[in-house]
């Protein structure tokens, strides 16, 4: 992405990283092993569930760094914001697809 300063490009690795580590601290640190019954585990698995999707995420926008399409927004091509990338480092879209995106999705549920 050509608007990605070097600085940046290091600030964006380091988000990354710390998102992932903070991560997988929560996933580490959470005992569902209390006897609060089925809507603990429900709970639990959908937590689950969230932060292995936020793993993913985490590992899809690093190979987006390595093959040279981080910061390009899957659905247009053009590039993300890097103040998106900075909030939302994992991002796909630019804001406008996104919204799009999610306004589609919506009318699905």
């Amino acid at each position: 992405m050509r608007q990605i300063s070097p600085t940046q490009w290091v600030r964006l690795g380091s988000l990354l990283d710390d998102a992932e580590h903070s991560l997988r601290q929560r996933m580490q640190a959470a005992d569902f092993t209390n006897d609060e019954g089925l809507e603990r585990a429900t709970t639990a698995q959908v937590m689950s569930d969230q932060e292995l999707h936020e793993l993913q995420d985490i590992s899809q926008a690093r190979s987006r760094m390595q093959d040279g399409s981080y910061g390009l927004c899957a659905d247009c091509g053009a590039d993300i914001a890097v103040e998106r990338l900075l909030a939302y480092p994992t991002a796909k879209r630019c804001l406008a697809c996104q919204q799009l995106h999610e306004r589609r999705h919506s009318r699905a549920a």
